[in-house]
């Protein structure tokens, strides 16, 4: 392997690759069948493993989550420390770092949690987020560096995470 040369990564040579996703610590690809493939630095559980044994995937690894609930992955985005997924149902589902807490609560500027279920608990693998209201659709993701944003069916946007600089847009910072 040459540095600063691309290299044809050749595992994904057979999964007709649709969506690539780059964040600053890990890459999640989507396949035509709706498999999420992650690799990088796994701290914080970001590559949806289930731990941190291994946190330096080499290879890309199948989140496997969705595999197991039938469900296809359509759209992904990549904080700096989580992951957030969109499923074919319409549904959100992140994992990874979910704000202050314990030992890293002083190195770490996340102060709020960017996964959507209302603690700071880590998430080693995808869990799904849920909405206000009943049966909210949604059909498109962003995230931030700390936060994650969600587009309704019906055009609502809703918001979450670190709200720094006003970047949730409710006025708060």
């Amino acid at each position: 392997m040459a540095k600063g040369r691309p290299e044809r990564i050749e595992f994904f040579d057979e999964l007709d690759i649709q969506k690539l996703r780059i964040g600053m610590r890990h890459t999640a690809a989507i396949s035509a069948d709706g498999d999420l493939y992650m690799f990088g630095s796994g701290n914080w559980g970001v590559l949806g493993q289930g731990n941190e044994n291994d946190v330096g995937f080499k290879e890309p690894a199948v989140v496997s989550k969705f595999q197991k609930l039938g469900l296809k992955v359509v759209e992904v985005a990549l904080g700096e420390y989580h992951t957030m997924a969109l499923t074919d149902d319409g549904n959100v589902w992140t994992w990874g770092y979910a704000g202050k807490k314990g030992l890293f609560n002083w190195m770490y500027t996340q102060e709020i949690g960017a996964l959507g279920h209302g603690d700071k608990e880590l998430q080693f693998v995808p869990k799904k987020v849920n909405f206000e209201g009943d049966n909210v659709k949604i059909k498109s993701i962003s995230a931030g560096l700390y936060h994650c944003n969600a587009l309704t069916e019906d055009g609502e946007l809703y918001t979450w995470g670190r709200g720094l600089y006003g970047v949730l847009g409710n006025g708060s910072n």
